[in-house]
């Protein structure tokens, strides 16, 4: 439905649910009803995490992975402990076969697709650091234990995993070292020839990430929350949830953004360009102190340089960097649209909270920027579901391969599902793009745009 907010003028304003989650259970800090605002921790965990074991169970116990769940006398959640029975396959003629859990933990994961239990080795609070005497166990001088290291500082061991290692696998002679506990290698002294393995302790923490209210707490998860907002997608973003308020930089969704047009009175923003953004305009914003930047575009070896991250492969969003980068076009030398650049600029002045996150494979995920309209809370409704959304002549974007990014208009809604590349018979939509080429796409991969 449409909201009036006054000077900012008239445009969409959606109800916005954001489910706030820890990975592993803990403690869930808020209650129904309450109000919170982008940096309220929702939810915490205060233990130490433990290290992951990843076990292929399915091809253990010889069965096909659908047959897991069955297979196992526990579920996810669940605690064991370490060389208790946790699942059993009867194999006919060959006799039953069992698997052990390999460690005291909590089952976290449980695969149907690949076959694999995920146990989560938990760590007291109180358990110190160890070293072990690597130059003695190698027979080797203190100074050359780093030669034989295969873990360097920072990098994980399991207890039994070998993480030093003098002579080749076969030699007679060959030493080794293993780890007495799972944990993390913290140091590698060469002066005493001890290498020093330490529980990893990091509190992980859910933040609210919107201004607006929890509706729904998800028992030692976290919670749902939920505003009336302006929510607008991108193309491709760099960098992890963030929040500030909204700076135009530029009259025009052509102009480049240059370095003399960050100021200092643009730390803690997110800022609004246009078209291109330059290097040096990014290495800029870093040195100010902005939180976000939303553009056209931008060059892809100029991301790199400025912000000092290496892209993943078809997924973003957990770069450790100071600022945000939501490109609303992509790379190259391109302004942004128009209607999309304007909607942004009447949101000049209210706080904003944008997400980096990117994913072009399946399950696309777009950067984001969601302006919350607390006042309007109470007179918007929950945004119908995309397909239900979709009608001829409506502007939509493609979110998926092979026409990701391309934008037009809804040119027919085929009533019956159609078979695609995947051999799935899906829900479609044909869709006239900019270019003037007619394409059918899973309804899925669009986006009202």
């Amino acid at each position: 439905m449409a909201y009036s907010a006054g000077s900012a003028g008239n445009y969409q304003v959606v109800l916005v649910r954001k489910t706030r989650r820890l990975p592993l259970p803990g403690v869930v800090l808020v209650e129904r009803g309450a109000r919170v605002r982008p940096d309220d921790i929702v939810a915490k965990i205060s233990l130490r995490p433990g290290i992951p074991w990843v076990v292929p169970v399915a091809r253990l116990l010889g069965i096909d992975p659908a047959e897991l769940p069955k297979a196992l006398h526990r579920k996810v959640g669940d605690r064991v402990k370490a060389k208790e029975v946790i699942g059993r396959a009867e194999q006919g003629l060959y006799g039953r076969k069992e698997f052990e859990s390999p460690t005291d933990g909590v089952i976290e994961d449980i695969s149907m697709k690949s076959g694999r239990v995920v146990i989560r080795e938990e760590f007291g609070r109180e358990e110190p650091p160890l070293s072990v005497d690597v130059a003695v166990e190698l027979g080797v001088r203190p100074k050359e234990i780093g030669r034989f290291m295969l873990r360097k500082i920072g990098e994980e061991v399991k207890r039994s995993q070998i993480f030093a290692k003098k002579g080749e696998q076969a030699a007679f002679f060959t030493k080794s070292a293993s780890a007495p506990i799972s944990g993390i290698i913290s140091e590698i002294n060469e002066s005493t020839g001890y290498v020093t393995i330490s529980r990893p302790f990091k509190e992980v923490v859910v933040r609210a990430y919107l201004t607006g209210k929890v509706v729904e707490i998800l028992p030692k998860r976290g919670a749902i929350v939920e505003t009336p907002a302006v929510r607008v997608t991108g193309i491709f973003g760099v960098g992890r949830e963030t929040h500030g308020n909204l700076k135009t930089l530029v009259d025009d969704p052509g102009a480049t953004v240059g370095p003399e047009l960050i100021t200092a009175d643009c730390k803690d923003r997110i800022l609004l360009g246009g078209g291109h953004v330059s290097n040096e305009a990014m290495v800029r914003a870093l040195e100010v102190g902005v939180r976000g930047l939303i553009t056209g575009t931008a060059s892809y070896l100029n991301i790199i340089k400025s912000l000092g991250v290496k892209l993943g492969v078809g997924i973003t969003g957990q770069e450790d960097v100071p600022m945000t980068l939501i490109l609303m076009e992509g790379f190259g030398q391109l302004a942004m649209r128009r209607h999309a650049f304007e909607a942004l600029r009447a949101l000049e002045g209210r706080e904003a909270s944008i997400n980096g996150a990117t994913q072009i494979r399946a399950g696309a995920i777009r950067p984001e920027i969601v302006v919350p309209f607390p006042e309007a809370d109470g007179t918007v409704s929950p945004a119908a579901p995309v397909d239900e959304e979709l009608s001829p002549d409506q502007p939509v974007r493609v979110i998926n391969e092979p026409y990701f990014g391309a934008v037009g208009r809804v040119l027919e809604l085929p009533r019956d599902a159609h078979r695609i590349e995947t051999e799935a018979s899906v829900p479609v939509v044909r869709v006239r793009l900019e270019s003037g080429d007619v394409v059918t796409v899973p309804r899925a991969n669009v986006e009202v745009f």
